[in-house]
């Protein structure tokens, strides 16, 4: 009896000693290792993501969590694919009725890539899929084995609108040979251009890519229309509505790209608490680990971008709350994961989801964790994919549990798209991102105009951590409320309005 009464007091002292909160210090330490000069701004692909991936790996071993993978390792890999334009030759021709005439469009304002070292196709007929809207098997008609146009922005605000990404792989999907983008202005044309003619970051398989891909400006676009008697305004109009299927234009592309390939292999980390009640439902906390390695010129003094607060803060936040809810041994299955590229368009979430190592419709909630560190007291938080889920009650009663207040503004949903948890969205998963560092407009701005994506973000007297240790123990109290069957009974938590 004595020995019972001993036992249980130690356990009760042991899950005291664990439920100290989450402190400034702790998240600090990994920062500091995570956003170092050593860890080379831990790029996908490089001497970094080693690095990084087995700092993650080792302090959720010693956490107490299990590899999730499928097999022993905590390693999932991700096939990635570099894509560097090299060369590009275009000849654009129409049938103006008696002979075939050249539409010289200056080189400039159109740039392309492969999906191989060369891709060449003569005589390839051009059609405007506008948006790319309609049924794969509709579109499939008229693209099929043909060179699309398609708009990138979408007509209006409306969240319900297909993403340009959905929109591109159901042209992709249709049977498309190529697929240019058309960009809504020759202002942003230039600003994407310039990102397109470096390296850019996909995932690696079959059916991802089209054997072309482009962008093209505005103006040319205009140009090229205007040959063949299509308005390129009334078309953007045309496009949004019921009914619209894509134009063939009469005009023909005869082209050579040649393209710089890269192919390796990414990781992410995958990392599991068993609960106690595994038939329960899961839980999912996921972060992405990556950030954009060398990112200035070769005479730059500070050539490294560290990204502390994007995303090495998140990071340390899943260590050290896979550390408190280890030792409260929850009713659910508490899943972790660290995803790789998701500068490169949420690439490791994408993979994850469409080769999950666990099945996906166990998860009853899953929250994503990107850029915390910018709030100094985390009091007020703000709830990305709020209103898009079933979720909003319960969180709202661990945020008053907590004594933290809601943005109810929903201007964080503007982020929706831009991170990891809407890979799960897509899906009808349950998936919000909370964080205080979206809840202070002025604090978000400053930073995306100032050292987001930039060489000092990086651990100096502008990292701010009260906010993000209060994060930290808000995302422990929701790892035990929706791993709890006493306080989230529901099994699986459906979204009430899906994206």
């Amino acid at each position: 009896m004595r020995f019972a009464i001993y036992v249980a007091i130690s356990l009760l002292f042991s899950a005291t000693a664990h439920a100290q909160d989450i402190s400034e210090a702790d998240l600090l330490g990994h920062i500091e290792i995570l956003a170092s000069d050593d860890f080379g701004g831990r790029k996908p692909g490089t001497v970094g993501e080693n690095k990084t991936v087995n700092y993650i790996a080792t302090q959720w071993r010693e956490a107490g969590l299990v590899p999730a993978t499928g097999s022993a390792s905590w390693y999932a890999p991700v096939a990635m694919v570099d894509r560097t334009p090299v060369k590009q030759n275009i000849r654009f021709t129409y049938f103006d009725g008696k002979r075939d005439r050249i539409i010289r469009i200056d080189d400039r304002q159109i740039i392309l890539r492969g999906d191989g070292e060369l891709s060449k196709l003569n005589d390839a007929s051009i059609v405007h899929a506008g948006y790319g809207l309609g049924r794969i098997s509709d579109l499939e008609k008229r693209v099929s084995g043909k060179l699309v146009l398609l708009f990138r922005q979408s007509p209006n605000q409306d969240d319900d609108f297909p993403p340009y990404q959905k929109r591109k792989a159901n042209i992709l999907a249709a049977g498309a040979w190529g697929i240019i983008t058309v960009m809504e202005s020759d202002s942003r044309f230039n600003r994407l251009a310039r990102r397109y003619r470096s390296a850019s970051t996909g995932l690696d398989g079959k059916d991802l890519h089209a054997k072309l891909e482009g962008l093209i400006s505005a103006s040319a676009v205009d140009k090229l229309l205007r040959k063949s008697g299509l308005d390129d305004e009334l078309l953007r109009t045309e496009a949004a509505t019921d009914g619209f299927v894509p134009q063939d234009t009469g005009i023909y592309a005869d082209i050579s790209v040649e393209t710089q390939i890269r192919r390796y292999q990414s990781h992410n980390v995958v990392g599991k608490l068993a609960g106690r009640k595994p038939d329960s439902g899961a839980v999912l906390f996921l972060g992405h680990w990556d950030h954009l390695g060398e990112c200035r010129g070769p005479t730059e003094e500070d050539r490294i971008c560290n990204g502390a607060v994007d995303n090495a803060s998140g990071i340390s936040l899943l260590i050290e709350t896979a550390k408190q809810l280890v030792a409260d041994r929850p009713d659910r299955d508490i899943y972790f994961l660290a995803t790789t590229a998701e500068e490169s368009g949420l690439l490791g979430a994408k993979a994850f989801v469409a080769e999950p190592s666990f099945a996906l419709d166990q998860l009853v909630a899953v929250f994503n964790v990107d850029t915390v560190a910018l709030s100094p007291d985390g009091k007020r938080i703000a709830v990305v994919g709020r209103g898009k889920t079933s979720l909003d009650e319960d969180v709202e009663k661990v945020a008053k549990a907590l004594g933290r207040e809601i943005d109810t503004s929903d201007r964080a949903n503007a982020f929706v798209r831009r991170q990891d948890g809407y890979a799960f969205l897509e899906k009808d998963i349950p998936t919000l991102m909370i964080t205080s560092a979206f809840a202070d407009q002025m604090l978000l701005d400053a930073y995306l105009a100032g050292r987001y994506h930039a060489a000092d973000d990086e651990v100096n007297d502008q990292l701010v951590l009260g906010g993000a240790a209060a994060d930290a123990n808000f995302h422990v109290a929701l790892g035990r409320h929706f791993g709890s069957l006493d306080t989230f009974p529901a099994k699986n938590a459906p979204n009430s309005a899906g994206e």
